[in-house]
């Protein structure tokens, strides 16, 4: 288990090109549903996701000789461009194995970043058999990112902000895939404010950690289907799982088009700009799926990485 001082070290490490990034009240929706309701905006953090914090607190914690032979993960697109961006940051060599049917918007993003990028079969267990074959044929370290408590410690950072800049927050939403997100920010807020409900969302199409934390054990979505694409891990970490198990309050999914809407509110709302997997909380309040009333809660907003195309269209519905 990752500790408060484990998160504490990991924040004090990272580099001034990942950000503190601003929490905004969002005026219009507060008013509609009766709560205070604050926007935690990763959407601004450096490559568009939060995932710089877990990507450099993996690659800055490599031996000497492990930067030098470079290093490779699997993502579908979020964790991939920020492991590129931070590896051209530490100037280590990085490899991205994503599956062919990942956006070409996402893939290019992660190549202009500076990650070679190899393409799998559309399964999820060819990306994990991908990256252990690059290990073994090339020598550069495979990290697995759902297991990899680094990855927490990385993400716990977010946690911190949230406490201070909303230090008497009631209730906090992520969104969640295989849990090193939560798992993090869980860990930081209920170590230092233990009375904070912390609350984690899924698409139901892709509800691998709500069914664990439901049943207690670990399950499986082989193959998540949803619009939500940063959030499709088939499986939660058994190490994120252990945190989820002890800091987390609840688990709730929400639908694809309540995620398409939230993207629309807060487009038109508060100008914000997210990808679907990164406003399943806003998704999660408006329809009703928590009770909010009255309460300061925060939403993270965990990306805005969605293709131009794809956001216009929303919009236009």
């Amino acid at each position: 288990m990752i500790t408060l001082e484990e998160i504490r070290q990991a924040k004090n490490e990272l580099p001034p090109e990942v950000v503190c990034t601003p929490v905004i009240r969002a005026t219009e929706l507060s008013r509609e549903i009766g709560s205070d309701i604050f926007l935690k905006l990763e959407n601004f953090q450096t490559t568009g996701s939060y995932k710089a914090r877990a990507a450099y607190t993996l690659l800055n914690r490599l031996s000497p000789e492990q930067k030098r032979r470079g290093a490779t993960i699997s993502s579908s697109g979020n964790f991939a461009a920020a492991f590129a961006c931070m590896g051209a940051l530490l100037d280590i060599p990085t490899t991205v194995v994503m599956m062919k049917k990942t956006a070409p918007y996402k893939s290019e993003r992660t190549r202009r970043f500076g990650a070679e990028v190899v393409f799998c079969e559309n399964r999820n267990q060819a990306r994990w058999d991908m990256i252990a074959q690059l290990e073994r044929e090339r020598g550069i370290t495979a990290i697995n990112t759902f297991e990899d408590p680094n990855v927490s410690r990385g993400h716990g950072t977010l946690g911190l902000e949230i406490v201070e800049q909303i230090p008497d927050a009631d209730i906090v939403l992520i969104p969640v895939s295989s849990g090193g997100l939560i798992a993090g920010v869980a860990t930081a807020i209920k170590s230092i404010r233990p009375e904070t409900r912390i609350v984690g969302i899924q698409p139901e199409g892709s509800p691998a950690m709500y069914r664990s934390f439901h049943t207690g054990s670990l399950c499986e979505v082989p193959e998540p289907s949803t619009v939500c694409d940063a959030l499709v891990a088939a499986r939660p970490g058994q190490l994120p799982f252990e945190h989820v198990r002890s800091y987390v309050d609840d688990m709730i999914l929400v639908s694809d088009e309540e995620a398409i809407s939230a993207v629309c509110v807060l487009a038109e709302g508060a100008k914000c700009v997210a990808e679907p997997g990164g406003a399943v909380g806003i998704a999660a309040i408006r329809a009703g799926k928590i009770d909010v009333q009255g309460k300061r809660v925060v939403v993270l907003i965990s990306g805005g990485n969605i293709d131009p195309h794809q956001f216009g269209g929303y919009l236009a519905r």
